[in-house]
């Protein structure tokens, strides 16, 4: 992840400038969840973070940033580095894009061509029916 992602003065999701929220606004049209837009924007604002910096940084409690996080490993746009803990317990985890931000997009985007050709399939479909009947 580049180092240019990371700011000193990190702001939580809703001090993120206005293309940002509406970048969330957008992947949230388009079907994605809200938690895992805000995630993902947090990941390439801030750059790599913890659980507990991305509950902050995106307003999120602990369990909606693990669903985000996996959700977003799942696509393959995220990398989860452990680190050990200082003591007894899990590791504790730093999060990171793996991909730059347009490239993280991509899986959204056929996710929503995807879901707008059966959406035009049964739109003709219906079309078709419509004529028969």
């Amino acid at each position: 992840m580049a180092v240019e992602n990371h700011r000193l003065n990190q702001k939580p999701i809703g001090e993120l400038s206005t293309d940002s929220k509406e970048m969330v606004a957008l992947l949230v049209s388009l079907g994605v969840e809200e938690n895992t837009s805000k995630t993902l924007l947090c990941l390439h604002v801030h750059g790599p973070s913890t659980s507990s910096q991305l509950q902050k940084r995106c307003n999120l409690r602990q369990p909606d940033v693990s669903i985000s996080i996996n959700q977003l490993n799942k696509l393959g746009v995220v990398d989860i580095v452990s680190t050990a803990s200082s003591g007894r317990g899990r590791p504790s985890h730093i999060y990171q894009l793996s991909l730059p931000l347009n490239e993280a997009l991509l899986p959204f985007r056929d996710q929503a061509v995807n879901r707008l050709n059966s959406i035009q399939e049964d739109l003709s479909r219906l079309s078709e029916l419509a004529d028969s009947v």
